[in-house]
């Protein structure tokens, strides 16, 4: 493989990769693969099922060395995807061996909502690992099934792009495009969403006002259970660090039951609830369990307020 960058064996290589066709994804990831094998490297592969069948069958026996994770399942919610590499890399920097991995958190079919959350994700791996050990991280796309602006996306958040013939600087990567994204508003809730004021002294008021709304949305009891969670720990966060109250947002889509949190406090740092907190930590655990118990969380936060929107999936 010629080589259009240099590959620092000191910090974090982040990079994407484009893929037409089964084909292409498996001769270039799979090679990928066996390199790191080769560099007695510990090699970790984040993909939908399919997309794991297709390299367990290419690499054969070498598939019994790499640690395969079901990325349907572990970035169903993409704010949870870090925590996971956050525990593979340190895993490995205790047993003294270097690593490598394959993540494909945007893939083809999910909801615009969940790619806009890749691509926060994918702009946050580079805050979350850039001053840490060297290991190199691969994100596949898929060109051929995903939207024009996912791609353009990807672009922005890895600093290199590789093929089959080269690693070369995207040319698009802007470190600070994490901040700009963390801070933009989200889409409006429509006009006919209920709205609602919650403090302090009114927060079990709050959770059934939620349960109610999510028995009226048919969901199981065991969701409902999580939801009100959920609401008891952002609630409270607001009570606690923005101003002592906020305002609800409830509404139902087609395909979704939706919960918006908004108060006045400012968070500044976007990795907030990424990475999981420490046994000792005794605060810091909020965030960090809602987006462990929900479908989709998006957290946008700036000089006006922090805003927390909760997806549940009918």
């Amino acid at each position: 493989m010629s080589v259009g960058v240099e590959v620092s064996t000191e910090t974090f290589q982040h990079e994407t990769f484009f893929y037409g066709d089964d084909g292409e994804f498996v001769e270039y990831v799979a090679g990928f693969i066996r390199d790191g094998l080769e560099q007695d490297q510990v090699v970790a592969v984040a993909e939908p099922p399919r997309n794991i069948g297709l390299l367990r069958d290419e690499l054969g026996a070498d598939a019994g060395a790499v640690q395969f994770f079901d990325m349907t399942q572990i970035g169903a919610n993409p704010a949870r995807i870090i925590a996971v590499w956050q525990a593979f890399l340190d895993a490995q920097t205790a047993a003294g061996r270097s690593a490598r991995g394959v993540g494909e958190p945007a893939w083809p079919g999910r909801r615009d909502a969940e790619l806009s959350e890749c691509l926060v994700h994918e702009l946050l791996l580079n805050r979350a690992f850039g001053g840490g050990p060297h290991w190199r991280l691969l994100c596949p796309y898929d060109e051929s099934a995903l939207p024009l602006e996912v791609l353009a996306g990807a672009l922005r958040s890895h600093p290199v792009r590789s093929s089959s013939g080269e690693r070369v600087p995207t040319g698009h990567y802007d470190e600070d495009a994490v901040l700009a994204a963390f801070a933009a508003p989200l889409p409006p809730a429509p006009d006919t969403a209920q709205r609602h004021r919650y403090d302090v002294a009114g927060l079990a008021a709050t959770r059934a006002l939620i349960a109610e709304f999510a028995a009226g949305c048919r969901l199981p009891a065991a969701r409902t259970e999580e939801l009100v969670l959920a609401s008891s720990e952002l609630a409270a966060n607001s009570a606690r660090h923005g101003g002592g109250s906020g305002s609800l947002v409830l509404w139902r889509e087609p395909d979704a039951m939706l919960m918006e949190f908004t108060d006045a406090g400012q968070i500044t740092e976007p990795l907030v609830g990424r990475r999981q907190p420490p046994l000792e930590a005794i605060s810091g655990r909020g965030i960090y369990l809602v987006n462990q118990l929900c479908d989709l969380v998006q957290l946008r936060s700036s000089a006006d307020g922090t805003t927390v929107r909760i997806t549940t999936w009918l």
